[in-house]
């Protein structure tokens, strides 16, 4: 049996992505006898470990901890038939959104051999966090593989869990890997200063000229609309967060703004659909032009927008 690698399922993001930190912390304490234990019986011996802002319960007479695949980034576990369990987490320069992440992820890995989709990625929630898991099968070296991931963003944090074994062991091992995967608990630190400060400047109707019309709300939901007539058979919805400061666009705070719109709903001529993406990025300049604008830009299109703040 081949030996599965953690390089190959770890979603690869962006590359100025930061590491969280690894750490295998042995018996299981007293601070973890929480829901997280729940799905293991009595008998299993379990052990916590941790990478960044998550931790997981793990049985380790069935799951063998790799630290030669270890990272900042990134744990390993393996059994003994190969089936491999992967953890891996990054700070980002931009918000994350699951379905965004995997987007990423499925352009790399339809270079394998006979990929294809198991499963289109679905909701699920794991100690009061929602992930997005994701099942899909290839080949490597002739051999079929299939893999099953979940993926969590929460502001610039992305973290993602991988069970990927192959094929014919695949459903065997498969209730053992969401043992671990159903034990994370997350703590990952919410933007609350930098995005309060950020509604302060974004809440607000904006005409974008021929770009549209978009209205930001304070409880955290937008309307983009063709025109500032408002229609509501022409427009996409959905919430949105924001920052003061981002070193990847290059400005603090007094500078700039982030601005990251999340799309839920799209109506084009009154018929429902979706946009082509699950975020948008876009940067704003605190210069104000002499029409009374602000300078916004996409950061993956870099389409420029004038916006200029509705009274």
């Amino acid at each position: 049996m081949k030996k599965i690698r953690l390089a190959v399922i770890l979603c690869a993001l962006t590359l100025s992505a930061a590491g969280c930190g690894a750490q295998e912390s042995g018996e299981k304490g007293a601070e973890s006898t929480t829901d997280a234990a729940a799905q293991y019986g009595e008998g299993d011996t379990l052990k916590q470990a941790g990478l960044g802002a998550m931790a997981i319960l793990y049985d380790d007479s069935v799951w063998t901890y790799d630290e030669t695949q270890g990272s900042d980034s990134s744990m390993a576990f393996t059994m003994e038939d190969g089936s491999l369990l992967g953890l891996s987490c990054s700070k980002e320069s931009f918000y994350q959104h699951p379905l965004d992440m995997i987007q990423i992820s499925s352009q790399l890995n339809t270079a394998y051999e006979n990929f294809e989709e198991i499963e289109a990625p679905t909701p699920v929630t794991v100690q009061g966090e929602e992930w997005y898991e994701w099942i899909y099968q290839y080949e490597e070296n002739g051999v079929e593989t299939v893999a099953l991931q979940r993926f969590y963003g929460k502001n610039y944090y992305a973290y993602t869990m991988s069970y990927i074994a192959e094929k014919q062991a695949y459903e065997a091992d498969r209730t053992e890997a969401l043992k671990v995967m159903n034990s994370a608990v997350m703590s990952v630190p919410g933007n609350d200063e930098g995005e309060q400060k950020a509604a302060g400047f974004l809440v607000g109707e904006w005409n974008l000229g021929e770009s549209g019309y978009l209205v930001l709300n304070e409880d955290g939901t937008y309307a983009w609309y063709m025109d500032e007539s408002k229609d509501e058979k022409n427009v996409h919805k959905g919430t949105y967060a924001g920052d003061v400061s981002n070193e990847a666009l290059g400005f603090t705070e007094g500078e700039g703004v982030y601005l990251v719109l999340f799309p839920e709903v799209l109506y084009t001529d009154g018929k429902e659909g979706q946009t082509a993406s699950a975020k948008y990025d876009y940067a704003i300049s605190l210069e104000q032009q002499a029409d009374g604008s602000y300078q916004m830009i996409n950061t993956s299109t870099f389409a420029m927008y004038a916006m200029t703040k509705q009274q």
